[in-house]
């Protein structure tokens, strides 16, 4: 809104009764459109928030471990926050994933860099694709935090100041920036339309996850043509980008895609691994199942839970690492985990954030697991 009376007042004509005056550089402007601009100067300044530093940079950041959809709406965000004028660069909290780096390749956007160690007190920061704690660098409890877009429920992150916070029930944080940018009249340049398309179709597994709504899907189709990507072709490609993961080490898919999470008195290291070939991961089960009870004792956490989605079936294979991760599972899912192969198949299960966890928090809510 700023924006269109400040572009207003710079086109509107003076009276000719009036004598113009001078405000800006290239800009003749009588005084009465110089209130226009001033409102919007002002307008904007609270879109903006007042900073204690204004020449330093916001950064924007998303989740440890980090997938597509976290490390692609950090570079949009900082692309919308320099739009608005606000200076911000983008960061990750983690290395990137196969898929990941085939987006970063194809769309040809450099990865953001490294973000290590605790944030400086009175750091300016904006967070996207989780508003977790947990999965926050340390120090961002006495961060100053300009704004949140993200996708997920809240988790209990606390604010000394209020703060611009956009947070929508849709399949992915990208998703979310695109209606963002559509409604302030923005249209992104062919590399970040081509993000925002790669954030939804790897959230909502390219329209099968549960988290699809009607809006992605739109969006989706919406993006395709901005960005002059083909849907399919990089859905594909990213697919194929998901199941090269022969390289990694046990403990790395198991951290690939992970979050903990404190359920029923229990902390929870849910870890998902979705793959096209699911069969390579699960052929080094008794690995897995090692690096499990190894990062038990490592983080002193009370389970891991791993879940193998094959995108293709829309089904998720459970291998359970210890009796009481394979007691909850049952309890949950009200089936039977096959003790001599440690894993069970769960039908049409595809999602952590719409699925697997509220199923393990309903159980809890019945019993302490």
């Amino acid at each position: 809104l700023a924006q269109a009376i400040v572009a207003q007042a710079r086109t509107r004509p003076a009276p000719q009764s009036v004598r113009p005056s001078v405000c800006a550089p290239g800009a003749i402007m009588a005084p009465r459109v110089e209130i226009l601009r001033a409102a919007a100067l002002l307008c904007l300044s609270l879109v903006r928030g007042i900073e204690a530093d204004p020449a330093a940079k916001v950064a924007v950041f998303g989740h440890k471990a980090p997938d597509t959809d976290t490390v692609a709406s950090a570079i949009i965000y900082a692309w919308e926050l320099q739009e608005r004028q606000v200076p911000a660069q983008a960061f990750r909290l983690g290395d990137l994933n196969p898929e990941t780096q085939y987006v970063l390749q194809t769309l040809g956007v450099e990865a953001p860099p490294l973000l290590e160690g605790a944030l400086a007190v009175g750091a300016q920061v904006a967070i996207v694709d989780t508003n977790n704690p947990a999965e926050l660098p340390d120090g961002v409890a006495k961060a100053k935090i300009h704004s949140i877009v993200d996708h997920h429920k809240l988790a209990g992150l606390v604010t000394a100041e209020p703060l611009e916070i956009d947070v929508r029930p849709w399949c992915s944080a990208t998703s979310i920036l695109f209606a963002r940018a559509s409604a302030s009249e923005l249209t992104p340049p062919k590399h970040i339309a081509g993000l925002m398309l790669a954030g939804i179709l790897s959230d909502s597994l390219k329209f099968r996850s549960p988290t699809t709504t009607k809006a992605d899907i739109a969006h989706a189709h919406r993006l395709s043509k901005l960005a002059g990507v083909g849907l399919d072709s990089l859905a594909d490609g990213m697919f194929d980008a998901k199941a090269k993961v022969d390289h990694y080490s046990p403990k790395e898919l198991l951290m690939m895609d992970s979050k903990v999470f404190t359920i029923g008195g229990r902390k929870l290291r849910v870890s998902v691994l979705e793959t096209t070939k699911p069969a390579a991961p699960l052929g080094r089960k008794e690995a897995l199942l090692a690096a499990m009870r190894g990062l038990v004792a490592e983080e002193k956490i009370d389970d891991v839970l791993f879940f193998v989605v094959d995108i293709l079936k829309e089904e998720a294979t459970f291998l359970s690492g210890s009796s009481t991760a394979r007691s909850i599972v049952e309890r949950a899912w009200k089936v039977k985990v096959d003790t001599a192969a440690n894993s069970v198949v769960l039908p049409g299960v595809l999602s952590r954030k719409k699925q697997i966890i509220p199923k393990l928090e309903a159980t809890a809510n019945d019993t302490e697991l």
